[in-house]
């Protein structure tokens, strides 16, 4: 008698748990903010960063020169600086004033300063001095500037020194080792292309995951306490007074909508934008399980607290910014304030980034990323727990008020 109850029961909580995930796939589909949040930021957002940063490095930077030397050499500087893929030499100036109206007129990004003595200074066996002015405001214009004019300035330097050893009577290949006793060469390991979208989009791919949760969850959270009576999160149904079939329910439905977004931006994205991809179909899929399941319960943790729609845009714009920067992405973690990074550790964003660069960038295996998969683990029980026990909260709240207003 009492297996066929406990059989009963389990039956009863199924359906109402099934109840409760239709009735959210139903909320999500009437509710054009949330439809716009999780499908239109979820499957549009990845789409405009990848066409944003889709050249995936500054090239042919406008820049003007300022030569006081007009000597052949100074010619020459300009003729290879030119040349090279990261800046064009736009304009040639008179004077340091015109330069610097073209750079206030945003016609150059940089201005680059040839002294008189230019010439006369390498003839004569002395160091000379170029100079190349640009603002940090942009590191992409700083970046290629500069990288453009030390390498041309390195290579003339390099076969000045080459001539002078030659003109002492070394042959051509002892002065190039005595030139270059060491030979360097550098290697950009997980971005060949050294561009900025391998660099950047992977973390957004996986950033926009949580936040588009929390704010489409956040959303349906207000939308509820409008709609239900005395405002409260959870109506009152008796389908709805078991605490762990609403968690469950709920989360169910989301995580069924989220594995269609994160198929997208993560499989489907990379392949349209040619961004590494090196991890393959399952080691992803495994990893990326307990991520979503730890953003749902997050998010439905947050979503208790807000008590109206708009609110949660203010969380959203404010916060995204700050996580992107706290998870190692944009600014290394080990420079990080112990106390932020500390805090960074409280989103599931933070572990999902460095785990999901690691997979997807470097060819890492799960083994590899074991301390961040076990992390994520670790926070799904954490924020399952809490959002368990903050529902649990709002179910008693609302048998308060109904019982108060009998």
């Amino acid at each position: 008698m009492d297996n066929k109850v406990n059989i009963k029961s389990i039956i009863s909580a199924l359906k109402d748990t099934i109840q409760i995930t239709c009735s959210e796939l139903r909320h999500v589909f009437k509710d054009s903010g949330v439809l716009i949040i999780f499908f239109g930021a979820g499957l549009f957002y990845p789409l405009i960063y990848g066409l944003t940063y889709f050249n995936e490095a500054l090239h042919e930077v406008p820049i003007t020169m300022v030569d006081y030397s007009h000597s052949a050499l100074s010619r020459n500087f300009i003729r290879e600086l030119d040349a090279t893929p990261d800046v064009k030499v736009k304009y040639q100036s008179p004077s340091m004033e015109e330069a610097q109206l073209l750079y206030a007129q945003k016609n150059v990004y940089g201005i680059i300063y040839i002294p008189s003595s230019f010439s006369k200074d390498i003839q004569t066996g002395q160091q000379t001095h170029v100079s190349a002015y640009t603002s940090m405001a942009s590191m992409l214009y700083y970046r290629a500037i500069y990288s453009a004019v030390n390498y041309v300035a390195l290579d003339m330097g390099h076969k000045i020194q080459i001539k002078n050893l030659m003109a002492k009577g070394l042959t051509q290949r002892q002065a190039v080792v005595s030139a270059s006793p060491i030979w360097f060469e550098g290697k950009s390991l997980y971005n060949p292309k050294a561009g900025y979208g391998s660099f950047l989009v992977p973390c957004i791919l996986i950033l926009v995951l949580q936040q588009t949760l929390v704010l489409g969850i956040g959303i349906l959270a207000g939308t509820a306490r409008e709609e239900n009576t005395f405002h409260n999160l959870i109506p009152l149904q008796q389908k709805f007074h078991g605490t762990l079939r609403i968690v469950i329910g709920k989360s169910a439905a989301y995580f069924l909508l989220y594995c269609f977004v994160g198929a997208y931006n993560l499989l489907a994205i990379p392949h349209i934008f040619n961004l590494p991809q090196l991890v393959d179909f399952w080691t992803l899929s495994i990893f990326i399980l307990p991520y979503l399941l730890a953003c749902v319960f997050f998010a439905m943790s947050l979503s208790v607290f807000f008590g109206d729609r708009e609110v949660v845009f203010l969380l959203y714009l404010f916060s995204s910014l700050p996580l992107l920067f706290m998870s190692g992405a944009m600014w290394p973690q080990g420079h990080l304030p112990v106390f932020w990074k500390t805090v960074s550790y409280f989103f599931p964003s933070t572990v999902g980034i460095q785990g999901f660069i690691k997979l997807n960038s470097m060819k890492a295996t799960l083994a590899d990323v074991s301390w961040e998969y076990v992390m994520l683990w670790v926070q799904t029980a954490v924020y399952f727990i809490f959002a368990f026990f903050v529902y649990r909260w709002q179910i008693l709240s609302s048998e308060k008020r109904r019982i108060a207003n009998k």
